[in-house]
């Protein structure tokens, strides 16, 4: 197979996951269920701003205009959030984003806690690597800043830590309707060698409270 049939055995859907470049073992854009991305395509932000950013302005837009977390906005799913617009916008890029650029948008000390869940969600879709997923991820365990999630037409407050929860939640692979790629158990990464054993920070607490009563 020569480079042009390899770039064309992708398909092609309604001409916007296109070329080469896969992860999981397909075009990233995919990674969004296909009536999903009907759904963003068809939808009036696509057509006025998602479609035409790039990544500079969409971190821009998502750091001004994002203000809930979610797939849909109502119960007949009918109306796509600004969310999954530009997540669906993230993965059309050219190139997968640097594994460190992804990082720092997580991990950073930026202020906009709606970016950060948006580069959750991105490296929990893209990334390959589990360990660093798992170790990444968990550092969001600490973070508990409040954000509003909608699912199925309700709108909650959750916290990011229980963001991050979610998305390594290998018994339902699921976030806010969305399917995630399987992850690899973390009992057996560790059990391999790759992770160290997570400590609870609540059992941490409880340890110092224990030896400052025995002081």
């Amino acid at each position: 197979m020569d480079k042009e049939q390899e770039r064309n055995r992708i398909i092609v859907d309604r001409g916007l996951a296109k070329g080469g470049l896969r992860i999981h073992g397909v075009n990233p854009a995919l990674l969004v269920g296909k009536i999903l991305r009907e759904k963003i395509q068809d939808g009036h932000y696509w057509y006025m701003k998602g479609m035409g950013l790039g990544f500079y302005g969409l971190l821009d837009e998502c750091r001004l205009n994002v203000h809930i977390v979610g797939t849909y906005l109502n119960v007949a799913k009918t109306k796509v959030c600004k969310f999954i617009t530009l997540l669906f916008r993230l993965l059309q890029q050219d190139k997968i984003i640097p594994f460190d650029v992804v990082e720092w948008l997580i991990i950073g000390d930026h202020g906009y806690k709606y970016l950060t869940v948006l580069f959750m969600v991105y490296a929990r879709l893209v990334w390959e690597d589990n360990v660093q997923l798992y170790k990444v991820l968990e550092s969001k365990y600490s973070d508990y800043r409040r954000i509003r999630i909608i699912n199925n037409g309700v709108v909650k407050l959750t916290y990011i830590d229980e963001i991050a929860d979610m998305l390594l939640n290998t018994q339902e692979n699921d976030f806010c309707g969305m399917t995630l790629p399987r992850l690899i158990n973390r009992w057996v990464l560790e059990e391999s060698g790759k992770l160290e054993e997570r400590e609870s920070e609540l059992m941490d607490e409880f340890e110092d409270e224990l030896d400052a009563m025995d002081e």
